[in-house]
């Protein structure tokens, strides 16, 4: 699932973010800042041939501490790109990641809020929206979801298979 590899990656670079921060932290919140890409994802099987993925994003954001000097929270904006193309003809789309993240390092929990993922085709309109709010728990996964979700938690891809087929 595209979300948990984002959260997973998010969660990998929590220690670099946070024992960096707690280094420099100066009473200015300090800022994150990383990058992701992941190229050929088999995302599903559309009969004739398989929907694939190539991912990118970044996050940028702040580190914030409580009185004794821990940090308790990153504050993010994550910005980036699916394109999802047919293993066969290359034929693809390319969408939008727009969205806030709160890491709570207290609570133990990814908040992520907005569009995950948007596709737009001229002449059609809109044919793929991830948009809304989910949590996940470092320790149990996903643990809520809330919004419209056509893909990446129910798993309908049949519009984008018929897109590229």
């Amino acid at each position: 699932m595209i979300l948990g590899r984002i959260a997973a990656g998010l969660l990998a670079a929590l220690p670099m973010v946070v024992t960096g921060a707690t280094a420099a932290h100066a009473g200015v919140p300090p800022v994150t800042d990383q990058a992701f890409e992941e190229d050929d994802v088999f995302l599903f099987d559309c009969g004739d041939f398989d929907l694939r993925d190539r991912l990118t994003y970044r996050s940028r954001g702040k580190v914030f501490f409580d009185g004794a000097g821990n940090p308790v929270r990153v504050v993010e904006h994550v910005a980036g790109s699916d394109t999802f193309y047919n293993s066969v003809t290359n034929e693809s789309v390319t969408g939008t990641i727009n969205s806030g993240e709160t890491v709570n390092l207290v609570d133990g929990t990814v908040t992520q809020n907005g569009s995950v993922g948007r596709i737009t085709v001229p002449g059609m309109g809109v044919v793929f929206f991830d948009v809304g709010k989910y949590i996940f728990d470092f320790d149990e996964g996903l643990v809520f979801l809330a919004g419209r979700h056509h893909a990446f938690f129910e798993e309908d891809y049949e519009p984008l298979c018929s897109l590229l087929g």
